[in-house]
């Protein structure tokens, strides 16, 4: 049996600039900046700046009972979900139940994360040492575990397909994505619901990132301009979080229900570095393997490549090994080719980042407008000539290359081409 070719059909998105995808879309080709001076006391020691989603309540999405239930990171991914499950006209028009022709069984859930429910049990962890509370309650094992957005989202809607959760840092969303398309291959599945959710606000989460050297903890005086891929003078990474998610299926089955297409996903490769823990490869070797491996199962070359969303997290080390491994696949070509990073924009996502940067792609080439590099006002000689910077760019293309890289080597990239 021949691998089917998918589409995305439906697009749910919530990130630092609000809910939904119109929301991110028009701010982020705006050149606007999410990022801000972290508000929380005890966070900002840790993180002076940060990118949070903007007045987000659960009880303005979520019933009272479930809000209760479920860690910040799946309240955001089950809001993502049903903003796409809607808009690939999978729901009723009670916006809770699937439409009849859809069949629960064969509807898969694939998400990523870096940690899952880090909040809630930071939380109950607080109470047990400070002798507030002498249990956690019974929710909790069920609300920080990394698979409950995942499982959440399953039986929010009754899915009986396969429901995956992959924790692998910051590929962990390219990686759900990429690697859920098998089930197609196997004829389990019509329909998978995959992308990524991460909300990591948490103190020994942020100690430990400053601690690795990771996080910006300085920068200009305004504070919206601290996430600067690809700037000379970048410090580090800026924390964002937020979910995004797709609803794909093979393109002949979108077709004959009359789906709206947003984009064919073209190509995936995963690797890993197996080099150190934290830092990765630094002549990026396996990020080029992955990009290899990408353009494989595409059945595509570089020359073919129009646009690269960059992992680019404004971090010196990642930002050159990435840099370097893309000169190793395009060459001289590197310099006539678009590569920007969103990450000025809203910060990192970490689980989250590969699904919401693949939206942004998605969207660049629906309508020809490849979102800035924002904040680089003095591009490092080492990192792409074109990084599109500060301001988008309208420019058509028609294949867009999404990277993805994490901690512990963990490697995955998304081609996605216009239908």
């Amino acid at each position: 049996m021949n691998q089917p070719t998918i589409a995305v059909t439906g697009i749910g998105t919530v990130s630092p600039y609000g809910v939904g995808l119109s929301t991110f879309w028009e701010n982020l080709i705006a050149n606007h900046s999410a990022v801000n001076r972290v508000e929380d006391d005890q966070l900002r020691k840790w993180s002076p700046v940060g990118a949070r989603v903007p007045d987000f309540d659960p009880l303005n999405f979520l019933p009272k009972r479930l809000a209760k239930n479920t860690d910040r990171f799946t309240q955001l991914s089950l809001v993502a979900a049903k903003e796409a499950l809607t808009d690939a006209q999978l729901l009723k028009s009670d916006g809770e139940t699937l439409v009849p022709e859809v069949d629960p069984d064969r509807i898969g859930t694939a998400i990523g994360t870096a940690f899952g429910g880090i909040q809630s049990l930071e939380a109950g962890s607080e109470k047990l040492a400070t002798g507030s509370a002498k249990r956690v309650g019974p929710r909790m094992i069920s609300k920080a575990i990394p698979n409950a957005a995942s499982s959440t989202i399953s039986m929010q809607y009754g899915f009986h397909g396969p429901s995956v959760t992959y924790v692998t840092a910051c590929a962990a969303s390219a990686n759900s994505i990429g690697e859920s398309t098998f089930w197609f291959f196997r004829d389990d599945v019509d329909f998978v619901l995959a992308g990524g959710a991460d909300s990591l606000w948490s103190n020994v989460f942020l100690s430990g990132l400053r601690d690795a050297g990771a996080l910006a903890t300085k920068g200009p005086d305004d504070p919206t301009t601290w996430s600067r891929p690809f700037d000379a003078n970048r410090t580090g990474m800026v924390m964002g979080e937020g979910s995004a998610l797709f609803v794909l299926e093979p393109l002949e089955h979108a077709k004959a229900r009359g789906a709206h297409i947003y984009a064919i996903l073209k190509g995936y490769g995963a690797s890993n570095d197996a080099y150190h823990d934290t830092a990765p490869d630094p002549e990026g070797y396996s990020a080029a393997l992955a990009i290899k491996r990408a353009l494989r199962s595409a059945q595509l070359t570089a020359d073919d490549i129009n646009y690269v969303n960059a992992h680019a997290t404004s971090t010196p080390a990642g930002d050159i090994a990435e840099t370097k491994a893309l000169r190793s696949i395009f060459g001289e070509k590197l310099d006539t080719i678009p590569v920007s990073s969103i990450k000025g924009g809203i910060g990192h996502l970490l689980g989250a980042a590969g699904a919401i940067e693949s939206v942004a792609s998605i969207k660049a080439l629906e309508t020809g407008i490849i979102p800035a590099t924002l904040h680089c006002e003095t591009r490092d000689e080492e990192v792409p000539l074109d990084i599109v910077p500060n301001t988008s760019r309208k420019q058509r293309i028609t294949t867009a290359m999404s990277n993805s890289f994490g901690f512990g080597g963990q490697n995955g990239i998304l081609i996605w081409q216009a239908p």
